[in-house]
């Protein structure tokens, strides 16, 4: 072969890897467009009220959800009134029997491991507490019409 004809012949893979990772990473993206929600609680009387809002998405036969997450400290010894963490959740579903992921917040990260069934049931590692059981789901948002305007009369 000669030269022109070689490097044409690698032009044309390029330029199909190319395409396929930009088809392959759209399929991806579209994935991450589904938002979820994750609800739950944390802490040994569960006085600790989980919310996030996740993006999905799917590699192989990996999900993981990300993104903002709040927890809201209901107990009754809420003497100061209500006390409010933010920070953000990750956590990754995958063929094996549990479920993993991090709760980061200022000043700590938490590993999640849970058993794989909903609600995901399992343990927090934290700086300052080790073993403290959470208990969550992660369903699809469900899309609300908007009300109707009103009437006057």
């Amino acid at each position: 072969m000669r030269p022109a004809v070689i490097r044409l012949a690698v032009n044309r893979f390029a330029v199909r890897r190319a395409v396929l990772a930009a088809l392959l990473g759209a399929g991806t993206v579209a994935a991450s467009a589904e938002p979820y929600a994750a609800s739950g609680q944390v802490g040994y009387l569960q006085e600790w009220e989980l919310k996030a809002t996740l993006a999905k998405t799917a590699s192989g036969s990996r999900v993981e959800y990300a993104g903002p997450m709040t927890l809201t400290h209901v107990g009754l010894c809420s003497v100061n009134g209500v006390e409010e963490k933010s920070g953000s959740m990750r956590v990754t579903v995958s063929r094996s029997t549990t479920v993993e992921g991090t709760l980061t917040m200022e000043g700590d990260t938490c590993r999640l491991v849970a058993a794989r069934a909903q609600p995901y049931s399992g343990l927090l590692t934290c700086r300052n507490g080790q073993g403290v059981p959470v208990s969550f789901s992660i369903e699809q948002e469900r899309a609300t019409a908007p009300e109707p305007p009103a009437v006057a009369r």
